[in-house]
């Protein structure tokens, strides 16, 4: 009986320590893309920065993420 409570223990202990690991993982990885914000590699627009992915008003290229 005690072997099995041990066993029980030790695998519920793993179950929520992996839970938590992965939570904490993928918020961060969804609060990086949240705060991400993007601008024309040309500066066509003078340093202006978009919240989104897009195409730049003036030259029409894809605006790349600028890193922080």
């Amino acid at each position: 009986m005690k072997k099995i409570t041990l066993i029980l223990g030790t695998f519920m202990l793993f179950a929520i320590s992996s839970a938590t690991f992965t939570g904490c993982s993928s918020e961060a990885s969804h609060e990086e893309h949240a705060h991400a914000l993007y601008q024309c590699p040309m500066d066509c627009e003078n340093g202006k920065v978009h919240e989104e992915p897009g195409k730049c008003s003036v030259c029409k290229m894809d605006l790349k993420e600028v890193k922080k």
